[in-house]
């Protein structure tokens, strides 16, 4: 058994031709809901992310967003908290840019590198597009890792001592991959601040198995120390709390959208010491 040869790939340049409403079908990338998140609401309580949410919505290409503008906001407000603290934002599943896009943003304000993995190159190629279309001076900052968070920790975190990172977590949301990207955080040690997790309380269908807060006890334990993120949806919300048409998928009414784990208050409870990190490498035939 062989590792997939996963690594750093470079932005396809003809990209940079096409129209920004044509970037989606160009990519193949289908739209579902449809999903914009609106920063609206968020004016003038931060003229910081006052200016990151007003560059953000000049990109009017077809795309739609994973997170809610509470859950982008709270983001932002995490990497605010930390200033001086991290240097880079490692950001795991990027979908078509919702919070790549914010986040390099926030890189251009707080000084900030950041790192777009993915195990499906197209949606980095999107999300770098609207980077570069809406914060062009920050590209030079931003990297495209096409592969795991594990094989990211092992190729890249262990050879950068200097980093001291936020990892934004919204890619796979079944137990298993979740259990193996964030126990893959425990051998970067210090390199590791924090943690702002996704969708921690979706549910769907029982072949995703969608149970990441579950992942996070099993990792941190029941007493993990979290800030909640995001959105709360009511029970009465129907169209955020039943299953929906595309995969299922629906929140827990009353529970927050994500979480944030500074690591100074949690530890590892799995893995093992004795476990290395090559048993969460994704093997191939």
């Amino acid at each position: 058994m062989t590792r997939p040869a996963y690594g750093f790939i470079e932005p396809r340049a003809a990209l940079a031709e096409v129209p920004t409403e044509e970037l989606h079908q160009r990519l193949g990338i289908p739209i579902h809901s449809g999903h914009r998140a609106a920063f609206q609401q968020f004016r003038g309580m931060n003229a910081v992310f006052d200016d990151i949410a007003t560059r953000a919505s000049t990109f009017e290409a077809g795309y739609e967003d994973q997170c809610t503008a509470q859950y982008y906001f709270d983001l932002f407000d995490c990497l605010r908290s930390s200033f001086g603290e991290i240097n880079r934002v490692i950001e795991v599943g990027v979908f078509m840019g919702g919070a790549s896009v914010i986040l390099a943003g926030c890189g251009e304000k707080l000084d900030l590198d950041l790192d777009l993995i993915d195990v499906n190159d197209v949606f980095l190629q999107f999300s770098y597009e609207r980077i570069r279309r809406t914060f062009p001076e920050q590209t030079r900052r931003v990297r495209l890792f096409h592969g795991d968070l594990p094989t990211y920790v092992h190729d890249v975190l262990l050879a950068e001592p200097a980093a001291r990172a936020t990892v934004q977590h919204d890619g796979a949301h079944d137990f298993d991959q979740v259990v193996r990207d964030l126990s893959s955080l425990y051998y970067a040690g210090q390199r590791v601040h924090s943690l702002a997790i996704q969708d921690t309380h979706l549910r769907g269908l029982p072949n995703n198995m969608n149970f990441v807060d579950a992942a996070v006890c099993a990792v941190f334990g029941f007493d993990a120390v979290f800030t909640g993120m995001g959105t709360k949806f009511s029970e009465h919300d129907l169209v955020m709390t039943s299953p929906n048409r595309f995969q299922g998928n629906y929140f827990l009414p009353g529970r927050p959208e994500g979480m944030y784990l500074a690591m100074r208050n949690n530890k590892f409870h799995y893995p093992h010491p004795s476990i290395g990190i090559e048993g969460f490498l994704p093997k191939s035939g």
